[in-house]
């Protein structure tokens, strides 16, 4: 355990370096507690800085001030390192051939959420074999087994889970289209498979102080509530999961912060209302918001303070309704326009420039996490739910006013 320690202090210590750059902002210590609101941290086509892309996300989402890191854990990655998929057999071999993983969940995060999708090759949507459901189990098995060992002890909280759930099942990712009965069963095999392989493990295996849970990611929930198929609807109700994620584009892009909080006040109640009952888990709500964010442009200035706008309203919402996370869709951006233009969905853009997006989050956390070392100091333990979500509604309406100011000149 020592030796973990030690390790992990040296990492940290090691991870306030950029590279070539460093982060020019103020680093400080993070609390052990979940202050909600985080980011998603993954692959995108621009870099800052000589490290690989998963430690470099991984460092500056450090340094913006979050304890959450939520990043892809995937065989893609293995071109960036020369590697053939040839030499994979499942996710454990992505896991031993590429210590980027490990380095990262050995940083002082306190949450990690991960798509974690099979590096089988099996395509569930063709069937499941019996074999195949073998080599899906083992590999699951084997990965929560590697998380619950090798971080015992470390009070991390691991949460696994996929990509937009709706987008796998619908046939070209369309919303207008109707999955067939056949995908939505072999669908919900998959998830079951998943679901039982983490739940055997953490029955089986001995550990203490680290956490680990499974969720499933939807993203069309909307379709349920009118009766139509979807994930929510026909999938949910049928595997055993911890957490329900929601990309939650179609509730959280309305046009002002009334309408998007009546909007996901009935969709995330729906969505969690389909979950199978489960006993033993950490927080008052088993739904969070995995992904929310829009669209900016340069040519179009104005989009940026809606955007802002946007952002700290569904921030405030989230606390308000007591979701245990909030993740803002992401750190780098990743979707451009047909003519090139980035679409600037980021906390910091293709030229390293830190968006007012991102000085949002690294003041809240900067505010939010002296709140907490404080008020420790003062009560020899940190404030409950209620507490903590009334300061930190009013940290935030206060950075965002600081923010607004500053970037908008407006008051």
């Amino acid at each position: 355990m020592m030796k973990y320690i030690i390790a992990c202090i040296c990492f940290c210590v090691a991870s306030l370096s950029f590279g070539q750059k460093k982060f020019d902002g103020e680093l400080f210590p993070l609390e052990d507690y979940n202050v909600v609101l985080g980011t998603n941290s993954f692959y995108t086509k621009y870099q800052h800085t000589d490290d690989t892309k998963i430690i470099e996300q991984a460092k500056q989402t450090r340094a913006l001030g979050s304890n959450i890191l939520k990043i892809s854990v995937s065989k893609k990655v293995l071109k960036d390192y020369g590697i053939k998929n040839e030499d994979v057999y499942d996710m454990m071999d992505v896991i031993d051939l590429i210590p980027d993983y490990d380095q990262v969940f050995q940083m002082d995060f306190k949450y990690y959420f991960m798509w974690f999708h099979t590096a089988t090759g099996i395509k569930w949507k063709k069937g499941i074999s019996k074999a195949q459901e073998d080599m899906l189990y083992k590999e699951m098995y084997d990965f929560t087994k590697h998380l619950l060992t090798t971080y015992n002890n470390t009070g991390k909280t691991f949460f696994i889970g996929n990509w937009e759930g709706d987008w796998l099942l619908h046939p070209q990712m369309k919303k207008k289209s109707i999955p067939s009965q056949e995908d939505v069963q072999n669908m919900t095999k998959w998830l079951q498979i998943r679901a039982r392989a983490i739940n055997d493990a953490k029955r089986t295996i001995a550990y203490e102080n680290v956490q680990l849970y499974y969720y499933v990611e939807v993203n069309l929930a909307v379709k349920g509530m009118e009766g139509n198929t979807c994930v929510t609807k026909d999938i949910l109700p049928h595997v055993d999961a911890d957490f329900v994620s929601y990309s939650s584009y179609e509730s959280s892009k309305k046009k002002d912060y009334e309408t998007n909080k009546a909007s996901l006040t009935n969709v995330l109640n729906y969505i969690e209302s389909q979950l199978k009952p489960k006993e033993g888990l950490p927080f008052k709500r088993r739904v969070f918001i995995g992904e929310y964010g829009g669209h900016a442009f340069d040519d179009k200035p104005e989009t940026f303070l809606r955007q802002f706008n946007n952002v700290k309203d569904i921030m405030q919402i989230s606390l308000e309704l007591d979701l245990p996370f909030v993740l803002h869709w992401q750190l780098y951006n990743n979707e451009y326009r047909k003519d090139g233009a980035s679409k600037n969905m980021s906390l910091i853009n293709e030229k390293g420039e830190k968006m007012p997006v991102f000085y949002l989050h690294h003041n809240y956390y900067k505010a939010i996490n002296s709140y907490l070392k404080s008020y420790k100091a003062e009560h020899q333990t940190y404030p409950d739910r209620e507490t903590f979500t009334k300061e930190a509604l009013r940290v935030l309406d206060t950075v965002y006013k600081d923010v607004l100011k500053s970037h908008f000149n407006k008051i």
